[in-house]
């Protein structure tokens, strides 16, 4: 009896925890949705209003600059975007989340594709909204990528 209760707390000790709940994971496929829809004003609604993006094309500051950045990838591409998170950090009001993108851009003009891979790291500011609730605004996404296929 004594070396089966034993047995069952090792078995129990080496069982791997379940896995905490990503609370970005609805931001993130979000984001993507309204990308590929060009949803523009959706996706920046995602961002605070002193947001950067950085890529390899530099950084790119604030919602006036980023307004103008994804107009001109919504009406030069379409997209078909993917995201797998690898590790989400939340402390207090601030959290990040990274992890790797695959993404096929399909050039409007010319009907030429391109297959893109990199990495990600997105940080997060659990703001208040006008009406008084909490939400998780972007403040900073990093994204670098091998050369386009």
């Amino acid at each position: 009896m004594r070396l089966a209760l034993l047995l069952l707390l090792a078995l129990q000790a080496s069982a791997p925890a379940p896995s905490a709940p990503d609370p970005f994971a609805a931001l993130r496929d979000q984001w993507a949705k309204d990308l590929h829809a060009k949803h523009i004003d959706d996706s920046l609604a995602q961002y605070s209003d002193d947001a950067d993006f950085i890529s390899d094309a530099g950084r790119t500051h604030g919602m006036g600059a980023l307004r103008q950045l994804f107009q001109t990838i919504t009406t030069t591409f379409d997209s078909d975007l993917t995201f797998t998170s690898q590790r989400v950090e939340v402390s207090g009001d601030l959290a990040y989340e990274s992890g790797t993108y695959k993404e096929t851009l399909l050039n409007r003009a010319t009907g030429k594709t391109q297959h893109m891979s990199g990495d990600y790291l997105t940080v997060y500011h659990r703001m208040k909204a006008a009406n008084g609730n909490a939400v998780w605004l972007i403040v900073e996404q990093v994204w670098t990528g091998a050369p386009p296929e």
